[in-house]
């Protein structure tokens, strides 16, 4: 069945070329957020919606009279009203895992960043700077130890790579699977005992109600006071202000981050805030999932769940984020 389509984010181009093929009819715009996205989904009134870190609060999901599909090409969906999309009749969708190789690489890029100071260096020589001797003291990552707190297909990468430069994994996780961590080489704690035993901890939770502010001056104040906090999953999970108090109050802490509160819902924007301007932040541009890779292999996933729909007007269980039923809130997350 013919559909049109609105793509608001990058997007594989040999996905798109796959949804022509099949006869729908593209709308592709990377630009689109806020203000931009209503006017489109006003203007074209598509029946399938593909975002990915773009934003769509109530509102936007109000002005979709012919929309039946919103597709999240990416795992997390905290940035779409899922219950409100319910309650109209409208399937959100996922794809799970597809950009955890991508998530995890930026990760462990942010451990060796901060290890070696590589931000700093670079920035030194673009100045004009020799300073071979500010750098020469830097810990080293062997035998250190790492704490993953969320071990699901990012986590777990993350752990297989601090294992392969001879790093100590603890991590702590809801669902435990032992046969795993004899096969990998990592162990089970509790988060107490992860904080107070890990030089680095890397955060790979989900956003919401429950991970909402989980890295406070309580779970700071168990950490060790040089050690290295990372957050590859959303700004949410996050307190800045505490964070910010525990930085200034240890001077050999690092934060490193690649999402933060309040960030740009567009792709360009003149912004800053008080954590990404600390001189001990290394921050990237919630960019964890934007590579080339990743882009194609979430846009065969996307691809999937869309043809699928189109024939079905279904969505498969490991991809569906709500049961899309008219003035109702069952949903299963």
């Amino acid at each position: 069945m013919f559909m049109r389509i609105l793509i608001a984010d990058l997007f594989s181009k040999d996905a798109i070329a796959a949804l022509e093929k099949a006869g729908h009819e593209i709308i592709y715009n990377d630009k689109l957020a806020g203000d931009t996205l209503d006017q489109a989904i006003t203007q074209h009134q598509p029946t399938v919606l593909v975002v990915r870190s773009t934003k769509v609060p109530k509102n936007t999901i109000d002005l979709g009279s012919s929309l039946e599909l919103i597709v999240r090409a990416g795992a997390g969906t905290d940035t779409i009203d899922v219950k409100h999309a319910a309650t109209k009749g409208i399937y959100v969708a996922n794809c799970p895992g597809k950009n955890a190789n991508a998530v995890s690489e930026l990760a462990i890029g942010l451990i060796v960043g901060i290890d070696r100071r590589m931000s700093e260096q670079n920035e030194l020589l673009k100045q004009g700077k020799w300073r071979k001797g500010d750098f020469v003291n830097q810990k080293g990552l062997k035998d250190r130890t790492v704490g993953i707190i969320g071990f699901g297909a990012i986590g777990s990468r993350v752990a297989k790579a601090a294992i392969a430069m001879e790093m100590h994994v603890l991590v702590n996780s809801r669902n435990q699977d032992q046969a795993l961590a004899d096969s990998i080489g990592f162990r089970y704690v509790s988060r107490e005992e992860l904080l107070q035993n890990s030089d680095i901890v890397s955060v790979h939770v989900p956003g919401g109600a429950e991970t909402k502010e989980m890295i406070n001056k309580d779970f700071l104040a168990k950490m060790k006071p040089d050690g290295v906090l990372l957050n590859t999953s959303r700004g949410s999970v996050v307190n800045d202000a505490d964070i910010l108090a525990h930085l200034n109050a240890n001077p050999n802490f690092w934060y490193g981050t690649d999402v933060f509160n309040g960030e740009p819902s567009g792709k360009e924007a003149e912004w800053k805030c008080d954590l990404s301007v600390h001189e001990r932040v290394y921050g990237t541009h919630h960019c964890g999932a934007s590579t080339k890779q990743a882009e194609a292999a979430i846009g065969d996933e996307a691809l999937r769940v869309i043809l699928k729909f189109a024939a079905t007007r279904s969505v498969d269980a490991e991809n569906t984020v709500n049961r899309a039923k008219k003035d109702s809130s069952l949903l299963h997350m």
